[in-house]
């Protein structure tokens, strides 16, 4: 074998060896996309307030659609879980409807009013009360009066359905309502919707529910004569209105405040004057 035969098969031998080695790279850029997992999607939580969650829904909805790949997950929890939750940083961005009280002060929460609210008193569409005074309807939630004759209605035993403990609605409607006196005797409904069923079923039923979620199933009933509106809550004239708020902590993300901002702009604005709810600009 002539050294000038070697020569030519170990240079054969070098460049398929090259070859393979540079083959490697384009392998892996032309593996199969299955396998390759999932695309990361950017997610923002938000949770608390049965009421807030509400009116939140439609603005995650419409945020998700002009951000694709944003998921908003929004958690229907109560106000102290949403509270509890924005200072643990379970959420990004927690919810309440009613004010910040006790050690929750020193927690460093920062609020974000996104609009306000009104609570309605509801009956069922068949009860003859038409209205009623803050007094009367003081005196029905604290047990002082205890029969719809008393108020010119039927001659009926009245059921009062409340919230459950840590509802924002409830802490609300108790300090505008009957503030520092307990609650008469009472059926105790969980969420909005509980809430609601349970009056719509029942002709003797009283309670109260975000403005938001009236609906044909129940009626609201006028309080010293003021219709609970939108109008009425934007001149002052109903007196159960309450804050709707954001909370959060320290830094949070961009796409965070990135929700935030939508919900105060004009559009999430309307997006929840639409649903029932009082704007802030």
């Amino acid at each position: 074998m002539t050294k000038k035969f070697v020569a030519l098969l170990v240079l054969l031998l070098i460049t398929g060896l090259l070859g393979v080695a540079g083959c490697a790279p384009a392998d892996s850029d032309t593996a199969d996309p299955a396998q390759a997992g999932p695309a990361p999607t950017s997610t923002v939580t938000v949770g608390g307030s049965t009421s807030v969650y509400v009116a939140v829904v439609p603005l995650a909805d419409r945020f998700m659609e002009i951000n694709p790949g944003v998921v908003v997950e929004s958690h229907s929890l109560g106000s102290t879980a949403g509270i509890v939750g924005a200072n643990e940083g379970t959420f990004d961005i927690g919810m309440t409807s009613r004010d910040l009280e006790g050690e929750e002060l020193g927690w460093g929460l920062q609020e974000i009013l996104i609009c306000r609210d009104a609570i309605a008193a509801i009956v069922h569409p068949d009860n003859p009360v038409r209205e009623l005074t803050m007094e009367q309807l003081s005196q029905i939630f604290t047990g002082e009066i205890t029969n719809w004759a008393e108020v010119g209605g039927n001659d009926l035993g009245i059921t009062v359905i409340i919230r459950e403990d840590g509802s924002g609605t409830r802490g609300a409607w108790e300090d505008m309502v009957h503030e520092d006196v307990d609650p008469a005797p009472t059926l105790i409904m969980t969420g909005t919707g509980g809430v609601k069923s349970g009056v719509a079923g029942d002709p003797s039923a009283i309670s109260y529910i975000t403005l938001a979620a009236l609906d044909e199933t129940v009626r609201a009933l006028p309080i010293d004569g003021v219709e609970p509106s939108i109008d009425t809550v934007l001149a002052g004239d109903y007196a159960i209105a309450r804050p709707y708020l954001f909370l959060t902590k320290g830094d949070i993300s961009p796409l965070a405040q990135k929700f935030i901002d939508f919900v105060l702009g004009p559009e999430g604005q309307q997006i929840l004057e639409d649903d029932g709810m009082v704007r802030i600009n």
